[in-house]
């Protein structure tokens, strides 16, 4: 279960980060400059930043790493789908991101995860 969990975050993280670079690289590779430079970098981050709190919001209530991995969200033992919740769960991961796979293989909780009472569990039946 936590394998797959860091398996769906790998997943999401590329993801995100190919959506955001492809556009970006197609522009710098048009025009360049030092300014064009800065502009993508800040750009790239932003937008980065903006899809990685929104994840989980933008397909339904989970995200595509959680769907390939068959993981979803639940709170109070019912699925998450309060997606103000889910922006703010992962706004607060996003923060401790360089701990994420530490806090994962140790108990299976994100910083998020701990702060909003969530967590990730399988929705298959022999888990």
């Amino acid at each position: 279960m936590k394998l797959r969990r860091l398996f769906a975050a790998i997943i999401d993280f590329a993801t995100i980060g190919y959506i955001v670079l492809i556009p970006l690289g197609i522009i710098d590779y048009f025009i360049n400059g030092i300014f064009i430079d800065i502009f993508i970098g800040i750009t790239g981050l932003i937008a980065f930043f903006n899809m990685y709190i929104r994840k989980d919001c933008l397909i339904g209530n989970n995200s595509i790493g959680k769907k390939m991995a068959k993981l979803k969200i639940y709170q109070n033992e019912k699925e998450l789908i309060c997606k103000k919740t889910l922006i703010k769960r992962n706004y607060i991961t996003f923060w401790t991101i360089p701990y994420y796979p530490f806090m994962i293989l140790y108990n299976n909780k994100s910083e998020g995860d701990i702060k909003y009472s969530t967590e990730v569990k399988s929705f298959r039946k022999n888990n």
